[in-house]
């Protein structure tokens, strides 16, 4: 299936919020921040998956990675490659992300992410909601990537 991977532009809300609401995946400041999300859909526009960042001060913060069942699963390194390069677009000089997944954290050790204590993550970051609900998880761990 060929497929296509660009940044999510504002006409994007809409279905946005539908395909991220069907898997309970929170929206918040998603609308706030659309320019920094990036989407994958099919040659007729179907969207089939999401990633973003949520930008806090000069870091960010990996959110709503949602993949549909109809994607094929090596898009996924392909979106997070793209991400990585949006986010050297909009100049960030950090990328955090919370998962409690260990095939999650094999996978983003793979592409250069590093796990990291509570202790040291910049108190902007830590009192991030997304971050403070993971945290709240068993087993979850932090991870960062220098942009």
């Amino acid at each position: 299936m060929t497929t296509i991977i660009r940044t999510a532009e504002p006409k994007d809300l809409g279905e946005m919020m539908s395909f991220l609401g069907q898997a309970q995946v929170s929206t918040k400041g998603l609308a706030e921040q659309i320019d920094h999300f990036i989407v994958l859909e099919d040659l007729e526009g179907t969207m089939l998956g999401t990633l973003g960042i949520q930008r806090i001060e000069q870091d960010g913060l990996l959110r709503s990675l949602v993949i549909s069942p109809k994607a094929e699963q090596t898009t996924i390194l392909d979106m997070f490659q793209q991400i990585l390069k949006l986010a050297k677009e909009k100049e960030l000089r950090r990328l955090y992300l919370a998962t409690n997944k260990i095939v999650s954290i094999e996978f983003f050790t793979l592409l250069g992410f590093r796990k990291t204590e509570k202790h040291e993550l910049p108190s902007y970051i830590l009192e991030a909601d997304h971050v403070v609900d993971s945290l709240a998880l068993e087993e979850t761990v932090i991870m960062e990537f220098v942009i």
